[in-house]
């Protein structure tokens, strides 16, 4: 598994900013009321899950940075949400200030959060990041075409670690 997230969160920044600006226009291009249920939880879910993979990528590639790595027991977290908004989608649930939608965004910030204070804990020199630099990650990953780039440097340098499990 480690091998499989190096190579998505040490994929080039290009690739991931393409990839979720397909998925979104696809999202305005595509949304129709006569399109079936399944095409528009596919489409809801498509750029959740796509940014949902490189942070999860990137918790596991910084996790073996970390002097002390923490369990892979929550790295299910991150599959919760683009399932969440794919049953949303295929059921017809309303993804606005409605239940769903609190558990999506829910999900989506305990798992950024995990990847967010991973990376900066692996990537400080005493192990210890400060407060604003973990909430500076998480921000940059959060808007994930945009930190894909800006983060590169630290996730290359997580990366380049050996694996403590192979």
């Amino acid at each position: 598994m480690f091998q499989v997230a190096r190579q998505v969160a040490r994929g080039h920044p290009a690739a991931l900013t393409v990839v979720l600006l397909v998925c979104f226009a696809a999202q305005f291009a595509l949304t129709s009321p006569t399109a079936p249920p399944i095409a528009k939880g596919a489409l809801m879910a498509a750029p959740i899950g796509v940014m949902c993979c490189w942070w999860w990528a990137v918790l596991v590639v910084a996790r073996n940075g970390v002097r002390e790595p923490g369990s892979n027991r929550w790295d299910w977290l991150f599959v919760v949400p683009p399932l969440l908004a794919l049953t949303a989608g295929v059921s017809g649930w309303p993804t606005e200030n409605s239940p769903v939608a609190f558990a999506i965004f829910a999900a989506l910030f305990v798992g950024l959060t995990m990847s967010a204070k991973t990376l900066e804990k692996a990537d400080a020199p005493d192990g210890n990041p400060s407060v604003g630099r973990m909430l500076a990650t998480f921000l940059l990953m959060y808007f994930a075409p945009i930190g894909a780039w800006v983060l590169r440097s630290k996730i290359i340098r997580a990366s380049e670690q050996p694996p403590l499990v192979v």
